[in-house]
């Protein structure tokens, strides 16, 4: 059975997140664990918001009933004999909810839903969603924008320098899915010059890895990678899912350049899975 955490704030893009997450896994049986973090987005002065304090209370139990139907809206629709839910309601940042979750079952994934950012807000305020998909936690996060309908991905675009060999559990979220949905997997290489020796090496490991998987390679140059997916997803029209694994940066990098899995966060307009490499 599947453990797939998904955080809500009970908004109309949480719920159209948790149906793109029932219908992906249509027919697999999958606990679907409803995860609300109240209190820390609030101007209540979070020194207050403590056990057996009013305030507290008063948030937890709209947190609860909340999340009962929620929960109550989403067994309403075709979820069939496979699909159980649970709820989890934590007085906690978003991320750090998550990670505890993570640490006490074994999750498969986190499926949750993202507006974006655009201009000054896009500098400045980080969304919970790319927070969380940046904390590289040892499941993958996939992300719903606002605008995605409910569709199984028939197309998956996988972005990769190629600079380093994948192992089989790096990126098995996508093969999965890939052989669930009978996926076309393009892999994109946004690059300036001719793969050199080790590159070369690393798409033949990669070509191994995604045995049993229809996969075509694309190469696009003069373009950072996060303009090359943009580019070829709006030229093409048909691409359903972005696929990366995410790296941690050190600190220089993520001074000197934004991260491509943030950056992608904000832009996509159709679901994007982050694997995490630890």
């Amino acid at each position: 059975m599947k453990n797939i955490i998904l955080p809500t704030d009970f908004s109309a893009n949480a719920k159209n997140a948790a149906n793109y997450a029932m219908a992906l896994f249509k027919e697999e049986e999958c606990k679907f664990i409803v995860l609300n973090a109240f209190g820390t987005d609030s101007a209540t002065n979070s020194m207050l918001l403590q056990a057996a304090h009013p305030a507290y209370e008063a948030a937890r139990a709209n947190s609860q009933n909340s999340l009962k139907e929620f929960v109550e809206d989403l067994s309403s629709s075709d979820t069939g004999e496979y699909h159980s839910f649970e709820t989890v309601s934590i007085y906690n940042y978003l991320a750090r909810a998550v990670n505890e979750l993570i640490k006490a079952h074994d999750i498969y994934m986190v499926v949750m839903g993202t507006q974006g950012a655009t201009g000054a807000k896009e500098r400045w305020f980080g969304s919970n969603t790319v927070t969380v998909m940046e904390s590289g936690f040892k499941c993958p996060v996939l992300v719903i924008p606002e605008s995605a309908g409910i569709k199984v991905p028939q197309e998956i675009v996988f972005t990769t320098s190629l600079k380093r060999p994948y192992r089989m559990r790096d990126i098995a979220p996508l093969t999965e899915l890939a052989k669930k949905h009978k996926s076309i997997v393009r892999i994109l290489h946004a690059q300036d010059k001719e793969p050199d020796e080790e590159q070369q090496h690393n798409k033949t490991v990669l070509t191994e890895r995604l045995s049993g998987v229809e996969i075509f390679y694309h190469t696009l140059t003069n373009m950072n990678t996060e303009m090359a997916v943009q580019c070829f997803v709006e030229s093409r029209g048909d691409i359903d899912m972005i696929a990366m694994v995410n790296r941690k940066h050190s600190l220089f990098n993520s001074m000197i350049r934004r991260p491509v899995a943030r950056s992608l966060g904000y832009h996509t307009r159709i679901p994007l899975l982050v694997m995490n490499r630890l």
